[in-house]
C-alpha cells in the first residue's frame, strides 16, 4: 500500500470515528444514555453495530470518549493556552470563565447535557465494583485535571502578590464553575439571539466580585477569610438575581 492509500484509509478511518462520536453525543443527549442502544448508535452513524464496538469496547467507552475529547481539546487545551499568554491573574480568570460558558453553550449546551447523564453513570460505574476506588473515577480524573488550570492561576497569583496568600481553593473553585454553569441555565439560555454578549457580560459580572474577594488590599485589619468568603456569597447572589431580574424582563 502506497503512501497515498494509507492517508485515504486513514482518514476514512478517523470519518467513521467521528460519525459514531457524532451519533453517540446526539442520542445519549437527547434520549438518555440507558434507553440509547448501540444498535441505535450504529444506524445514525451509518455503519453496523460491529464496527461500533470495533472502535470502542462498550457504550460506557464510548460516552467516556466523547467526554475525554471534550475536556482534552476543547477545555484543558484552551485553558493551557490561556495560562500560556495571559500575564494578569484577573484577565486569566475571565479568558477561562469566557472560553468555559462558550465551550459549553455550544450547540444548546450539549455537552453540559451529557456530563449531567454521565455523572450518573460514572457513579453507577465506580460504586458497582468494589475494587474501584472513588478517586479512579474516569469524569472525575478528568475534571480534576481541567480545573487543576483554576487553582494555578490562583496560585500564581498569589505568588506573584497579585492576591492575598490565605485564599481557601475549594470554594472559590465551587463559586466560579458553579456561577457559570447557574448562568447558563438562567440568563444565557433567555438571551439567545445576543448570546455572545450575553456570554462575555455574565464571565465580567461573575469575575469582578470574584477578583475584589481575591486581592492583596482586600485585608483589613479587622477582617476574617471567613467574614470575606460570606461577603463574596452575598455579592455573587446579588448578581445572579440581577442578572435573573434581566432575563425576565
Amino acid at each position: 500500500m502506497n503512501a497515498n492509500s494509507k492517508t485515504t484509509s486513514r482518514t476514512r478511518l478517523e470519518r467513521r470515528e467521528q460519525e459514531i462520536l457524532r451519533a453517540a453525543t446526539e442520542l445519549f443527549a437527547s434520549n438518555g444514555f440507558h434507553t440509547t442502544s448501540t444498535r441505535r448508535i450504529a444506524e445514525a452513524a451509518g455503519v453496523s453495530e460491529g464496527t461500533v464496538f470495533h472502535y470502542f469496547g462498550s457504550k460506557h467507552d464510548l460516552m467516556l470518549a466523547i467526554l475525554d475529547r471534550f475536556y482534552t481539546e476543547r477545555l484543558c487545551r484552551q485553558a493551557e493556552t490561556i495560562l500560556n499568554e495571559v500575564m494578569g491573574t484577573r484577565e486569566r480568570l475571565r479568558a477561562l470563565a469566557l472560553n468555559h460558558v462558550q465551550q459549553l453553550a455550544a450547540d444548546r449546551a450539549l455537552m453540559m447535557r451529557l456530563i449531567q447523564v454521565y455523572i450518573g453513570v460514572d457513579l453507577l460505574y465506580v460504586h458497582g465494583d468494589d475494587e474501584a476506588p472513588e478517586r479512579d473515577s474516569p469524569i472525575r480524573a478528568l475534571n480534576r485535571a481541567y480545573v487543576g488550570y483554576f487553582d494555578r492561576i490562583l496560585r500564581e497569583g498569589m505568588a506573584r502578590g497579585e492576591i492575598r496568600g490565605d485564599v481557601a481553593l475549594p470554594p472559590c473553585r465551587d463559586l466560579f464553575f458553579g456561577g457559570l454553569e447557574y448562568g447558563m441555565r438562567t440568563y444565557l439560555y433567555r438571551h439567545r439571539g445576543s448570546a455572545d454578549a450575553a456570554i462575555g457580560d455574565y464571565a465580567e459580572e461573575l469575575v469582578e466580585p470574584l477578583w475584589r474577594y481575591l486581592q492583596a488590599d482586600r485585608v483589613t485589619a479587622g477582617a476574617t477569610a471567613d467574614t470575606d468568603r460570606e461577603s463574596l456569597t452575598r455579592r455573587l447572589e446579588q448578581v445572579t438575581r440581577r442578572l435573573e431580574q434581566l432575563a425576565e424582563g
